[in-house]
């Protein structure tokens, strides 16, 4: 799951991003919470370069952890390498094992940002939204050209009658069983999302019908997950 860099200008940003999953138990969430704080804090002490994240926390206990990478040979580098530097091996290792004892599954794997599918009108920004809907939309192999031409109709019609909520899709790579879409809607809080389709329903018509129905048809699996981008946990490093 992804998607929560700001892509107001997307032309500008990468569109390859590696995503780390932590499938953290319930019952350990606040210990894992302390320990995220933790390393987001000696990489800020430290001030590790070469690395950064966006972090996002999903309602089902998923800590998703979100990086952009230029190429897959970026894969080969190991992006915590600096921080055993600087901490030490055994304050680091404690650490990471600390965080591991929060989970019994975790995942990685590769997403792209897809410009020409995602919806941005004049103006549009996530800043100062940190609240997500993530909508994902599964399809068979098979389905691939007419499932891309599907969600180009979506976003010409959303174009054509100057929709003013925008809207990023993201799609599957590396690392993910199935092939999917995601669409990722920005807001302040879940109301605020509500409003905001309930406007887009408006301004879009009965014409949205058959447009919709066109990538519901080609649906093999649907799930939505709300998430919250979490800058506490987020580590970029200073510019100054």
């Amino acid at each position: 799951m992804v998607l929560a860099v700001n892509f107001a200008n997307a032309q500008d940003t990468p569109t390859m991003y590696v995503v780390h999953t932590d499938n953290v138990n319930f019952n350990m969430i606040p210990q894992y919470e302390q320990l995220a704080k933790s390393l987001k804090e000696n990489f800020d002490k430290h001030k590790i370069e070469g690395v950064s994240w966006t972090s996002i926390t999903v309602e089902d206990g998923r800590y998703v952890y979100v990086s952009p990478i230029k190429n897959m040979a970026e894969l080969d580098e190991n992006p915590m390498a600096a921080i055993f530097d600087k901490m030490g091996n055994e304050a680091a290792n404690k650490l990471f094992n600390d965080m591991d004892e929060c989970y019994d599954s975790h995942s990685d794997a590769i997403v792209y940002h897809l410009t020409s599918l995602s919806y941005h009108p004049e103006g549009f920004s996530t800043d100062g939204k940190n609240h997500r809907e993530y909508h994902f939309l599964y399809y068979a192999p098979k389905d691939a050209k007419a499932m891309k031409e599907a969600m180009a109709e979506v976003k010409n019609l959303f174009k054509a009658k100057g929709v003013k909520n925008g809207y990023d899709v993201f799609h599957s790579g590396f690392g993910s069983d199935e092939s999917y879409y995601m669409v990722s809607i920005a807001g302040t809080d879940d109301i605020a999302i509500a409003k905001g389709g309930k406007e887009n329903d408006e301004l879009l018509g009965d014409e949205k019908d058959a447009i919709f129905f066109n990538v519901i048809k080609l649906t093999t699996k649907y799930d939505q997950v709300e998430g919250e981008i979490r800058p506490d946990l987020s580590y970029y490093p200073s510019k100054g």
